[in-house]
């Protein structure tokens, strides 16, 4: 059977000598070796509970009274810091504090942020990282210094903020005029602003589009977007809008329909306003109802039932309101 001398062979935690004579349970012990363990070359660690109840094959609650153990020998102390649930701190014991002189009794506990000088093996990674030697050092590529912009002077710039204040006065939607003028600066010093002219012509254009005049200028955007979007660069922009001619053409042909039927009616009704007049004189009370007697009579010629004066009787006692509505019934 093969057999190994376990000093220089075992990595992990080593349970110290002066744990192993603490009257506490076993399941104390090896948690303090775990802790040791974790804090390596610090004082100090933070390890879950679940991670602990993991590494010792127990319960949470096991661990938290193992901890407790631990506490009460002054073994440990557990600290609550914020971004982390519970830092474990390791206590100096009183076998490695011994021989020395103290100037001062301590009040209490304290804990010493100090490398723990237990007796026992430091952790594995420390261990494989004494026996892997480090890397020789990689030659660093020289940094290549960033290419500098050549943005314009200040006077510049400010040179085309009237033109911006005359775009501006001819566009229709005054929104955001901070956040247009921006956009403006930033077009004019990377050189893609075009000519002033050409923003004049494309916006004019686009105030007579369908699009823009459509639901009162609702879906006119804002400068500062029209500005970012290049808009200038647009078809529509560019040529006239085909559809809006034909639409206006339209719209115009139909308004002087309406005006020619407007006026032939207005004809109609100053021919029939004599033979209106001749009927009402034969009524008492003409002239309180002169209004809406010829509406009533107009409705009933339509209907080719408007009477005349020679249907009204000679012994008539109704008037002129009452005899429409009954010849309308």
């Amino acid at each position: 059977m093969p057999t190994f001398a376990p000093k220089g062979n075992i990595h992990g935690p080593i349970l110290p000598e002066f744990v192993l004579k603490k009257s506490i349970t076993a399941g104390a012990k090896l948690l303090y070796t775990i802790l040791c363990n974790y804090a390596a070359e610090k004082d100090h660690c933070w390890p879950s509970q679940a991670r602990l109840a993991e590494r010792l094959s127990c319960s949470v609650s096991s661990i938290k009274n193992y901890l407790a153990e631990l506490v009460r020998e002054k073994l440990i102390t557990v600290r609550k810091e914020q971004y982390r649930s519970s830092v474990y701190y390791m206590i100096r014991p009183e076998n490695l504090t011994a021989g020395r002189k103290t100037h001062s009794a301590p009040q209490q506990a304290k804990v010493v942020r100090k490398g723990p000088n237990s007796g026992y093996l430091n952790n594995f990674r420390k261990q494989e990282k004494e026996k892997t030697p480090p890397l020789p050092p990689i030659e660093q590529m020289p940094v290549k210094p960033a290419p500098t912009v050549n943005t314009p002077a200040a006077g510049r710039v400010s040179f085309s903020l009237p033109d911006f204040e005359s775009i501006w006065e001819l566009y229709p939607k005054k929104e955001a005029k901070g956040f247009a003028r921006v956009a403006w600066v930033k077009l004019q010093r990377c050189g893609q602003l075009p000519p002033l002219q050409t923003i004049r012509s494309c916006i004019e254009q686009s105030i007579t589009s369908e699009d823009w005049q459509r639901e009162h200028g609702r879906y006119v955007p804002q400068l500062s977007n029209w500005l970012r979007g290049h808009r200038w660069l647009d078809e529509s922009s560019k040529a006239p809008d085909i559809d809006s001619e034909r639409t206006r053409y339209l719209s115009e042909c139909l308004t002087a329909q309406d005006e020619k039927r407007r006026e032939k009616a207005r004809s109609d009704a100053e021919k029939l306003r004599p033979v209106f007049e001749r009927f009402l004189s034969r009524f008492t009370d003409a002239k309180p109802m002169r209004g809406p007697a010829w509406g009533l009579w107009s409705l009933l010629h339509s209907k080719g039932k408007a009477p005349l004066a020679e249907h009204v009787p000679q012994d008539n006692a109704l008037g002129v309101m009452k005899f429409l509505q009954t010849v309308a019934a």
